[in-house]
């Protein structure tokens, strides 16, 4: 480390410090029983911990190697922030003195204190440098059945850091894992938190346990914190309990949406149902999308938490058939000269009709006759019949009827109101014998060219319509003028 550095370090730890501690102690959290809890204790001097692994960091001695006093790189200690003080006046990295003063001795001013603001209340000193390492390591035993909590708390003394929280189980070979984000907040206890369970054992009432905390930074000119109150404490939870409900009945087609809601427990949960027809799923709140009455029947979920612990609920579901809304029609071709169709369908009582004629046009009746206009862009009509019962299921049918034009070969345009006009609708072209074109237009020819009537007489005509399909088809001709 390079003096002016921890100097600058120095100077705004004493700043940030007036500014977080008040809040910070504020916080409260009520934990169940505690396995261990670590907060150093009272240490004015620089003391060791158990818990630091053989080969990570070295401790700290202040009657040690330069490195040592200094707490420097991969380097760590246990004593009040408020006490640290390097061998060396030059330097005073770590000290809770000013920079400016010659010696670290009967020092007034301090820039943290511990976690809680305890009078002499010791931390864990860490200069983690370049080791990415355990600096913390603690070997239980579990209770099986149970949810557990390891948390800590950390000061940034300066930046940048990162570390891992890690619950390693050897009974049962399952490792948990929190990586801690990069800690840039210079100056402010934060804590962190990990939550696990130790689940359900048909052989193991106990699990043998490691609790730790790693350095995963590797930087020199930084990452340098303080630790303190690391706890691992039991978690109590509320039995597991669990309510499945549905949207039955419901009606045959319709979606049907499980759901079931688990309380207490200790998450993640799993999910296993199972009802008639073959039905499975891991799904928390599963969907089957179109039903039937084969799906009729009892659905089971077996829900599992964390710990082991299961609970079974039951819904009974219920599919309504639909009613009938098949139809018949007298003709399923139409033309401008044949264009009323018969529509029947057979009733079923307490079953509601809604014809739609697909022009626009409506009724409830459950048989009568209705009548198009046809012209020359009508190529089609979907008839639809919706068919509703007492409990609200519907379901629809749909039936076509194809526009073919009608092409009579004789029309009298004599002004009585009767087929005065030869293919109103359609477009249209009409020429006399010599091939000269009397008409072009989709109004219909009326008998005339530039306003003279013509002569009776058979004239050809040319006419274009779409089918169905929306294809265009072409049809020619003649037609016999008769006044």
């Amino acid at each position: 480390m390079v003096l002016l550095n921890k100097i600058t370090k120095l100077i705004f730890i004493g700043v940030v410090f007036v500014l977080s501690i008040n809040t910070l102690h504020a916080q409260a959290i009520t934990y169940g029983d505690t396995i261990f809890f670590e907060n150093f204790g009272q240490h004015t001097t620089r003391v060791q911990t158990i818990y630091m692994p053989a080969g990570s960091y070295t401790f700290a001695d202040a009657n040690g190697s330069e490195n040592a006093k200094e707490i420097n790189d991969n380097y760590y200690a246990i004593i009040d922030p408020r006490h640290i003080a390097d061998a060396r006046p030059s330097s005073y990295f770590w000290t809770s003195t000013s920079p400016w003063v010659a010696t670290p001795a009967g020092a007034l001013v301090y820039y943290t204190a511990d976690h809680t603001g305890n009078t002499n209340g010791a931390v864990m000193v860490v200069n983690a440098g370049t080791t990415i390492n355990y600096l913390y390591k603690r070997p239980v035993v579990l209770k099986t059945g149970f949810r557990y909590r390891f948390a800590f708390w950390i000061y940034l003394v300066r930046k940048s850091s990162q570390f891992s929280m890690e619950i390693i189980n050897s009974t049962i070979n399952t490792t948990k894992t929190f990586t801690g984000p990069i800690l840039d907040n210079e100056g402010v206890w934060i804590q962190y938190t990990l939550d696990f369970p130790v689940p359900l054992s048909a052989t193991d009432t106990t699990n043998n346990v490691t609790a730790g905390l790693q350095n995963l930074y590797s930087l020199i000119m930084g990452n340098d914190y303080y630790i303190d109150d690391i706890l691992l404490s039991t978690l109590h939870t509320d039995p597991l309990s669990v309510i499945a409900s549905d949207n039955s009945p419901v009606c045959q087609g319709s979606p049907i949406n499980f759901i079931v809601t688990p309380t207490g427990g200790a998450s993640p949960f799993t999910y296993s149902w199972t009802g008639p027809n073959g039905f499975t799923s891991t799904n928390q709140n599963p969907v089957i999308d179109n039903s039937t009455s084969k799906m009729d029947g009892t659905y089971t979920v077996i829900v599992t938490d964390a710990l082991g612990q299961t609970r079974t609920s039951s819904v009974k579901i219920v599919v309504n058939p639909t009613p009938n809304s098949d139809f018949i029609l007298s003709s399923y071709s139409i033309n401008s000269r044949n264009n009323s169709v018969d529509y029947s369908v057979l009733p079923t009582n307490g079953v509601n009709y809604q014809w739609d004629f697909g022009d626009g046009t409506y009724d409830n009746q459950v048989s009568s006759t209705h009548t198009y206009t046809i012209t020359g862009s009508s190529y089609e009509f979907v008839v639809k019949l919706i068919a509703t019962d007492t409990l609200g299921c519907t379901t629809t049918t749909l039936k076509t009827i194809e526009v073919t034009p009608f092409v009579p070969n004789v029309f009298s345009p004599n002004g009585d109101g009767v087929n005065d006009v030869f293919m109103q609708g359609f477009d249209l072209h009409v020429f006399d014998r010599y091939g000269t074109e009397l008409y072009k237009g989709t109004s219909g020819w009326d008998g005339t060219y530039k306003g003279k009537k013509m002569d009776n007489d058979t004239y050809f005509y040319s006419l274009n319509y779409i089918d169905k399909f929306h294809k265009v088809h072409a049809l020619k001709g003649y037609i016999t003028l008769k006044r």
